[in-house]
C-alpha cells in the first residue's frame, strides 16, 4: 500500500517536535498495514478515515484499495472543523 500526504499534513509534519513526529510516523506506518486506532468517519466527512494519535487526528481517504491520502492532521478539538472548512473551500474554487 502507498501513502500520501497533502501539502497541508507535509507542513504540519514538519512543525512537529521530535518526539510527536517519531510517534505520528510510526502510526502512519502502522496504517500501512491496517494497524491503528482507526475509525470511518459519518456525516458530512462519510467517505474519510481517522487515524488517532495520543490527542492527534490524521484525516484520510483510501483509493482504490492501494493509495491512501492524508488529506488533513490536526488537535482532536480542531480537526473535523477546520477539515470541514478546507473541503467547502476546495468546492468554491
Amino acid at each position: 500500500m502507498k501513502i500520501l500526504a497533502s501539502d497541508l499534513v507535509q507542513r504540519w509534519l514538519i512543525a512537529l517536535p521530535p518526539d510527536t513526529k517519531k510517534r505520528v510516523r510510526a502510526a502512519v506506518r502502522g496504517l500501512e498495514k491496517g494497524r491503528g486506532d482507526i475509525k470511518a468517519l459519518r456525516g458530512e466527512l462519510e467517505g474519510f478515515c481517522r487515524l488517532r494519535i495520543e490527542g492527534l487526528r490524521i484525516v484520510y481517504s483510501q483509493h482504490r484499495g492501494q493509495i491512501i491520502r492524508l488529506e488533513y492532521a490536526d488537535s482532536r478539538d480542531v480537526v473535523y472543523e477546520t477539515f470541514l472548512k478546507v473541503l467547502h473551500e476546495r468546492k468554491t474554487q
